[in-house]
């Protein structure tokens, strides 16, 4: 019995060391501790019922097999490698260029200009419709998921691609820090059901970043997408809206531009016929003035 014993403690310790001596450093076995349980087996194995060559073959097939499992795994994980490597040199291509995805975050970024005067580029967004509504609202959120905007902009087609750019103000007219927001669209139909929208961004790529396998496009905005995303590409920014949106002129509200001084912008009449008088000028003073009159003779 004290045999049995010292047996069993021995092939507790060998297995012990097996496990220890494990090169991967994790909590797999690999193929040199599977050899070394085999090993540990054939060396304690029941000398009145030793294992027959066929059980120990078979054995020994596993284990082929499960080293040229591992060969495979390692190989995959490389060519997984590279093709990732792949699609991230190829994600250079979309510098400078301009994308389009479904997605609804938006983003806010400011520069100075030459004049001294702040510009703010703020990502478009556009919406569409699977059916008409009846009303329909437009919400910005901010990082914090706190509304800093709430527009209603009443009845909407379906299937129209409407254009919608946020002038990067709240409801008080106070311009909100740069950033990333959120855009949210609520509508309803005449039944005062839910109706279903489509989201989508279009804005230039300025970095490619990787995460483990995902490709991720930032865009000028700041904000981030996949890759796999992507619905359109294009080298300047596109023209998505059927609604005519696109030819408005919708910019942040820089400061305007003075009127146009009416004085020598018109013509002055010479002699009227039966004395009356012409006209004498008739531009505009600071975008506001009248035309005068001339007087009759």
């Amino acid at each position: 019995m004290a045999n049995v014993n010292s047996i069993l403690t021995q092939t507790q310790t060998e297995f012990n060391q097996a496990v220890g001596n494990n090169s991967t450093g994790n909590d797999e076995l690999g193929k040199e501790q599977f050899l070394q349980l085999l090993v540990t087996q054939l060396q304690n194995q029941d000398p009145l019922n030793p294992m027959e060559d066929q059980e120990f073959i078979a054995q020994m097939a596993q284990f082929s097999s499960l080293e040229q499992l591992m060969n495979l795994n390692t190989s995959m994980q490389g060519l997984t490698d590279a093709t990732n490597n792949q699609q991230m040199f190829s994600a250079t291509n979309y510098i400078g260029k301009y994308v389009t995805a479904v997605g609804n975050v938006i983003g806010k970024s400011s520069t100075e200009g030459a004049d001294g005067a702040i510009v703010s580029e703020i990502t478009p967004f556009y919406y569409t419709f699977n059916a008409p509504t009846s009303s329909t609202s437009i919400t910005v959120y901010d990082a914090d998921g706190n509304p800093v905007y709430v527009e209603n902009l009443g009845a909407k087609d379906g299937g129209t691609v409407f254009k919608f750019q946020w002038d990067g103000k709240n409801n008080a007219g106070e311009t909100m820090p740069d950033g990333t927001y959120t855009v949210s669209i609520t509508a309803k139909d005449a039944d005062g059901e839910a109706v279903l929208s489509t989201p989508m961004v279009a804005d230039k790529v300025t970095d490619i970043l990787r995460d483990g396998s995902t490709i991720y496009l930032r865009l000028e905005g700041g904000q981030s997408l996949k890759l796999s995303d992507v619905e359109l590409v294009s080298a300047s920014r596109p023209t998505l809206a059927t609604d005519g949106s696109e030819d408005e002129d919708k910019g942040d509200g820089g400061d305007g531009s003075g009127g146009t001084d009416g004085e020598g912008g018109g013509t002055e009449g010479g002699d009227g016929t039966d004395g009356t008088g012409g006209t004498e000028g008739s531009g505009t003073a600071d975008g506001s003035d009248g035309t005068d009159t001339g007087n009759k003779a």
